[in-house]
């Protein structure tokens, strides 16, 4: 009797391949059920893993997305101004420290030199017996320019007019101020960076910087040019469109009278057609395809009376606001405003001159950004009053850049529509539609 684990040979087939029976031991069994769990969790961590995959690449899809859009956008862009202001700060503004803890403070120098000069223009005028005009005016003369070139190197050095004052440029206004002009390519001059680092970071700075902020003011110039359509299809051509109307109600009504007059027959499809005619001509119908007109000129065709025929007029389509184009004049008048807006404001400001506020925001506007003319850079002006200045220049500095995109934008629109209606009155194109 064969026991559990032993071959069994048939004694018969000798001469034939033998076949090799074995019984199933217990630990093949075993080994057999751990097999097939250890495959079925290697499912399970690669299906968590495929699940882990694809969790992070429609994250990174959503935050990809978001990051290009307007809104996403202007964040990044004003972070990214944000954290360029305190990079620059911190390797900027430590230098500076360093720089004035290393001699006594701006303010005090000039002071002491004011002393200095006091006394010893009183020395010499107490200790001159006699007095020489030329001699004592050229003595004189030489203290005060010695003075004067004091000063001026104390002005290098950041006074401005305060005999307390240590004058520090990298605050963290200042700073964004230095991170708008180099994203916007204006480029004040008013600052720059004294350290090999600073100079280093710029450059990189500059180099993704630039792109992103392009990209974000067309971004943001694309939308407002958008609500400033619709708000100008709504105000300005609004009435426009309910006087066309009018006039065209009062002639169909005028047609239908005359005609009944004088017993015409069909007269309500007469004056239905000469008004959706007048509405075309007008832009007062928008069709977005062929089977559209087809519609309304059936719904006209098929006009019984007068009071259908007034009521159809109302209730055409009002051409979309996206199709309708702002005049060159009206773009520049908000641009011009708006820089002239800003020269009243820093006049108030900063005590210059109306011109000189306008030249100054058309400078800015325009980067061309001479640096003649900065904001915060006054004698007069504390640590606070300075940095408001600051901050308050960069914000108009972002909004006149954006609403200069928006102004691009439209004037391209109507330049594109006029010149699409004179190639179709020259014959050069024959569908309105092509371009």
């Amino acid at each position: 009797m064969a026991t559990q684990g032993t071959r069994i040979e048939s004694p018969d087939d000798s001469n034939l391949n033998k076949e090799k029976f074995y019984y199933s031991h217990p630990s093949h069994q075993n080994q057999q059920i751990l097999t097939n769990q250890t495959s079925i969790t290697r499912r399970e961590v690669r299906r968590k893993k495929t699940k882990k995959i694809e969790k992070f690449k429609n994250a990174c899809k959503k935050t990809t997305t978001f990051l290009f859009s307007r809104v996403g956008l202007c964040i990044v862009c004003i972070g990214y101004v944000a954290v360029g202001g305190l990079i620059f700060r911190s390797i900027e503004g430590s230098y500076e420290d360093e720089k004035m803890k290393n001699k006594s403070l701006v303010g005090d120098l000039v002071n002491i030199r004011t002393d200095n000069l006091v006394h010893e223009i009183w020395n010499m005028t107490k200790f001159e017996k006699v007095f020489h005009e030329k001699n004592y005016t050229s003595k004189l003369k030489k203290k005060l320019i010695e003075y004067q070139k004091n000063l001026t190197d104390a002005v290098k050095d950041g006074y401005k007019g305060s005999l307390s004052y240590n004058a520090t440029k990298w605050t963290y206004p200042g700073s964004i101020l230095y991170s708008v002009t180099i994203v916007t390519t204006i480029g004040y001059g008013h600052i720059t960076c004294e350290t090999d680092t600073g100079k280093i970071v710029t450059i990189f700075y500059a180099i993704f910087g630039i792109p992103m902020m392009l990209l974000c003011l067309a971004n943001i110039g694309s939308s407002m040019a958008n609500l400033f359509r619709f708000m100008y299809a709504r105000v300005c051509c609004g009435y426009c469109n309910y006087v066309k109307r009018r006039n065209i109600r009062m002639k169909a009504a005028a047609t239908l009278s005359s005609a009944a007059a004088a017993g015409q027959a069909n007269a309500a499809a007469a004056a239905a057609a000469l008004s959706l005619a007048a509405l075309t001509s007008n832009n007062l119908i928008s069709h977005a395809s062929a089977d559209e007109k087809q519609n309304e000129n059936e719904k006209f065709a098929k006009t019984a009376d007068a009071t259908e025929l007034i009521d159809l007029i109302d209730e055409t389509n009002v051409v979309d606001y996206k199709k309708i184009t702002v005049p060159i004049s009206i773009t520049l008048f908000v641009l011009s405003s708006y820089v002239l807006l800003g020269g009243i404001l820093f006049k108030t400001l900063e005590e210059w001159t109306v011109i000189e506020g306008v030249y100054f925001c058309f400078i800015t506007l325009s980067t061309i950004g001479l640096g003649d003319y900065v904001p915060g850079n006054s004698i007069n002006d504390t640590d606070t009053q300075a940095e408001l200045k600051l901050v308050g220049c960069s914000l108009y500095l972002l909004m006149g850049l954006s609403l200069l995109a928006m102004c691009f934008n439209l004037m391209q629109e109507e330049v594109t529509a006029k010149f699409k209606k004179l190639a179709v009155r020259l014959g050069i194109i024959d569908d309105p539609n092509y371009w």
